[in-house]
């Protein structure tokens, strides 16, 4: 049947309706073009979000900050914790990889896919979920949520989280982005630190990056950022930007004029500063008075060593502390071209470190190895921290930079997993406060969404099945609403390449395998902040108690520990033989050719003895 034809008043109408109707739409099209793909919160709704800078020191110690005590000059990080709030025991993982992978996740390193180290995986572990290498597909990007969100993305700086076009920060949602896919790499052009690596590589927005003639990276990538960000103003986006700086990653290297300024500083030796930098944390109200610090691991008296030695090593930590300092002058350019921009005012800053102070020292490698940096970079003290040198600081110095906490980065010491963390939030958080209560690193994303009003995601993202992040908001506690980040219910675990802990309320057990007796330990942070006293036999139920949940946490983040009589050199080794075949090639070449000369002379001067012994013999 034939519906009956509209009147010509009703098909205007509806004419005009239809219009209207497809005007709309196609205007509500273009508003969800524009608008983040995630909602802001409701508290976040009607207010300008702020900008968000995140500077990430890798290898600093808890008191490498003059905020935390350091003689160190880094005025520029100190203003910052002047007008925020510097936590006293905030904790990461004890290696970087790691680390990060929590930071841009939100979860722990095994759901992450950085369950350990990539270069001493165990056989073991090889192959299984969460020991990809690389930030994994089930996991979240900080940098995905927050474009997602309505930012612009910004990161420049050390990745090391997957290697290749398809593993860098563009692939996991950052708008620009320059980074290094390895571990480290030289400051002063491209080139490897470590015999593990064929070639380092950076990669800019989707390219194989080439480094400037008058490369530093510190300065460079600070140049990136500012370019970033002023490249974005048009856009009118809050930014997130992240600056992963190789500092003080080894090799240690900084211009002349910031090593010259520590030339004499270091001539006291390690105990001497180390005694200094406690008792300005006591003077800061940092740490109690009257604490006695652990015994440095080796025991090395400074006045036991030779003058020559003395000498090397005041160099190594003048070198360390340029290159600090310098860093430090390149966060004061970035804060400066903020406050220059108008921008400064409405921005937050978020500083720490990625891992306590690595411990490593050339001298400690074995005989290939030292032939290799001997032929690859300049090691004489003239030449330490210049283009072409290699040099880091040894123990001794870092667990000075790890003052007043025991041990140093690859432990489950407090000195490997306790370091500097300071939150700057203008008009929102009060300036020169200090926070003692527990956090963790997986607590960093979900205060940065916090931050930025936008919804903690959960197990399912876009059609993808996604690990939800388990860390909490440090908000509520840096704005007074929350006394505590975590209840003391909360169990906090971590287990890596032979450092193993856990932490609930008070109390920690640890174990180190590599750096340690291999023994489980029991402390009460709160009474026993330095693990001086080992509570086990005093307080096994608790103990028990704990090593339960432990074994929880291993069940519930899928860990693989390492296999029986795990060594972690021979299994680097193991694991990187080909590059390091390729690498050593030259330097087994020439130590084969030194054995050949040497056998050959040998051959020659014992038949010339015996000649000689024939001739002169009596007949």
């Amino acid at each position: 049947m034939t519906p009956p034809p509209i009147p010509l008043n009703r098909w205007c109408t509806a004419r005009r309706l239809a219009t209207l109707l497809t005007l709309a739409f196609t205007a509500s099209m273009a508003l969800a073009a524009q608008a983040p793909a995630v909602a802001p919160t409701a508290a976040a709704k009607g207010k300008q979000r702020p900008n968000i800078v995140f500077i990430l020191l890798d290898d600093a110690g808890f008191s490498d900050f003059g905020a935390y005590g350091s003689e160190i000059s880094t005025p520029n990080i100190d203003r910052i914790a002047t007008s925020g709030v510097r936590f006293t025991n905030f904790h990461t993982a004890s290696t970087c990889e790691s680390s990060r992978a929590m930071l841009h996740s939100g979860v722990d390193h095994h759901r992450a896919g950085a369950g350990t180290l990539t270069a001493v995986m165990a056989d073991n572990q090889k192959g299984r979920p969460g020991y990809e290498g690389f930030l994994s597909d089930s996991a979240h990007s900080l940098g995905r949520l927050m474009k997602d969100g309505g930012y612009a993305t910004y990161f420049t700086g050390k990745w090391n989280l997957g290697l290749g076009l398809e593993r860098s920060p563009g692939a996991r949602g950052w708008d620009r982005s320059l980074s290094l896919e390895q571990t480290g790499a030289d400051n002063y052009e491209a080139r490897v630190y470590a015999p593990l690596n064929l070639e380092a590589v950076w990669w800019e927005d989707g390219q194989r990056a080439q480094l400037p003639k008058d490369f530093f990276s510190n300065r460079h990538y600070v140049d990136k950022m500012i370019r970033f960000i002023e490249d974005g103003k048009p856009g009118g986006k809050p930014f997130f930007g992240i600056v992963a700086f190789q500092a003080v990653h080894s090799p240690l290297q900084a211009p002349d004029v910031d090593i010259g300024k520590y030339r004499a500083r270091y001539e006291a030796g390690w105990a001497v500063i180390r005694s200094q930098r406690y008792q300005r944390q006591v003077e800061m109200g940092l740490m109690p008075a009257g604490l006695k610090l652990p015994k440095a691991m080796l025991g090395r008296d400074w006045a036991s060593l030779s003058e020559p030695e003395q000498r090397l090593y005041a160099k190594k930590m003048a070198v360390f502390a340029g290159m600090l300092d310098n860093a430090d002058q390149h966060i004061g350019r970035l804060r400066d071209y903020l406050q220059r921009s108008g921008q400064l005012d409405n921005t937050v800053f978020i500083v720490m470190s990625d891992n306590g102070a690595d411990a490593y020292e050339l001298n400690k490698l074995n005989l290939p190895f030292r032939l290799w940096y001997q032929a690859n970079f300049a090691l004489g003290i003239d030449d330490l921290g210049r283009p072409g040198s290699y040099v880091h600081y040894g123990q001794d110095w870092a667990e000075v930079s790890n003052t007043p906490f025991p041990l140093f980065k690859g432990t489950s010491g407090e000195g490997g997993m306790r370091v500097p963390f300071i939150v700057s939030f203008p008009g929102r958080i009060p300036g020169g406060g200090v926070a003692r209560e527990f956090a963790y690193v997986t607590d960093f994303l979900p205060t940065v969404l916090d931050i930025a009003g936008i919804p903690l995601p959960g197990d399912e993202y876009q059609g993808k099945r996604l690990h939800r992040p388990t860390g909490r908001s440090m908000l509520p506690m840096l704005e007074g609403k929350e006394a505590v980040v975590h209840p003391p219910t909360d169990t906090i675990g971590f287990e890596g390449t032979g450092a193993e802990a856990l932490y609930k309320g008070d109390y920690k057990i640890a174990r180190n395998a590599t750096f340690g007796d291999g023994h489980w330990h029991l402390y009460n942070l709160r009474l026993d902040p330095l693990e001086s006293t080992d509570l086990v036999a005093r307080q096994p139920e608790i103990f028990k108690a704990l090593r339960a949940e432990y074994d929880v946490y291993l069940k519930n983040n899928g860990v693989v520990l390492p296999h029986e009589g795990y060594d972690p050199l021979r299994q680097l080794l193991k694991n990187n033989w080909p590059v390091l075949v390729r690498q050593m090639a030259a330097v087994l070449a020439g130590a084969v050719a030194l054995v050949g000369a040497l056998l050959i002379g040998a051959i020659y001067g014992i038949r010339f003895w015996r000649r000689r012994t024939r001739l002169h013999r009596p007949a």
